[in-house]
């Protein structure tokens, strides 16, 4: 993968930077500048709208990838699923379009995403909707006058809970419509690695809601329990989701300096995998950390992600004046398939050499962005 050491990022499309998008959505011709594809479903095809390369899909590969496409964007977490719909609009869909269990169900996911984003008009546009349904169908208003209250008056966060649940159960529902019980758990692993690329856009977008439901979702993913203690111990040490539940319950606003927080997240997840004798991936954790503090890694767009090698690491010891830096990673990385303990001991050194050198590094942006690309010129 390219990097701002190698090639200059020459992306400029909308798409790929001010909305979320991934790969399935990319030229595979044209990776490197994310070129969008152009879908047709007449003729299961694809078609880059910068090369015009064309791919053809088999029916089942197509419905399978449509599938995808559809769960991520008409259940995209954080965003209302009623989403710029009118009141009249949303009566609408429960007439012609939506089963009562189903339009029920996007009514208390929406109602409970406008809790947590303090987001009043919706609150109040939704109750009204429910009010419309009760008048037009005749329904008794006590059990949604329930549902309401029990909304309203929750103290527990527990009730947040079925904003992720519902979500889930929407996703699983239409990826069950394109493959056997037996090949979900297979579709899921993909699905779950599509979540945290948006985990990882919402926390570029200071979204720290949305990181909450996207990691509660995946948890919910049939996944092996080894992928599952992954996406934990990475959501766990994100700083973004500390006390989450306790601000939420107490109306607390925080605010977070995004770099430094990923850089924080950075090292945690370093110390977590040197804990677990993990020596390579606490060794590139702690080089994220470190090259992010740099201005030359970031988090999203994904082509601004750096390359974790022997090459670029050399590259960036020598940008920090520290040979030691590439001492550690070299005997780090070199000894963790045949020495677990010692290619800890030498993580452990590379981490505290990174600490140590993340205060000595100015925190402009720009300017650091300037230097290593000058550097590298």
């Amino acid at each position: 993968m390219s990097t701002n050491f190698e090639q200059k990022d020459t992306t400029t499309e909308e798409w790929a930077f001010n909305v979320w998008s991934d790969h399935r959505d990319w030229c595979i011709r044209c990776s490197q500048k994310n070129n969008k594809l152009l879908f047709d479903d007449q003729t299961k095809t694809s078609k880059c709208t910068k090369c015009e390369h064309i791919e053809t899909y088999e029916d089942a590969d197509w419905k399978i990838l449509q599938a995808k496409r559809y769960v991520t964007t008409q259940y995209m977490p954080g965003k209302y699923l009623f989403n710029n719909l009118s009141v009249e609009e949303i009566f609408q869909k429960y007439l012609r379009e939506q089963s009562h269990i189903d339009w029920s169900s996007w009514l208390l996911h929406d109602y409970m995403i406008a809790k947590l984003k303090q987001d009043k008009p919706t609150q109040d546009k939704l109750l009204e909707t429910a009010n419309l349904i009760v008048e037009k169908m005749n329904y008794d208003a006590k059990p949604w006058n329930a549902i309401f209250e029990k909304m309203n008056n929750q103290q527990d966060f527990e009730l947040f809970h079925q904003i992720p649940q519902i979500i889930y159960e929407f996703a699983e529902k239409k990826f069950l419509d394109v493959v056997q019980k037996e090949e979900l758990p297979f579709i899921m692993n993909d699905y779950a690695a599509t979540l945290n690329s948006i985990y990882n856009y919402s926390r570029w977008k200071n979204d720290r809601i949305t990181c909450w439901i996207t990691s509660e979702i995946i948890k919910l993913c049939d996944l092996e329990s080894y992928a599952m203690e992954a996406y934990t111990k990475c959501f766990n040490c994100d700083p973004i989701l500390e006390n989450f539940s306790d601000d939420i319950l107490t109306d607390k606003k925080r605010e977070f300096d995004l770099e430094e927080t990923y850089i924080q997240w950075e090292l945690n997840l370093a110390d977590s995998y040197l804990a677990d004798q993990q020596a390579l991936v606490a060794v590139w954790s702690a080089y994220n950390a470190l090259t992010a503090k740099l201005g030359i890694h970031a988090i999203w767009p994904p082509t601004n992600v750096i390359s974790f090698d022997i090459t670029t690491v050399a590259k960036v010891a020598k940008l920090v004046n520290d040979p030691e830096l590439f001492r550690f990673y070299d005997l780090a990385t070199d000894l963790n398939s045949v020495d677990a303990k010692k290619a800890g001991y030498y993580a452990e050194y590379f981490i505290k050499k990174v600490r140590e050198l993340l205060p000595k590094i100015t925190s402009h942006k720009q300017e650091q962005t300037k230097t290593a690309t000058a550097y590298i010129a």
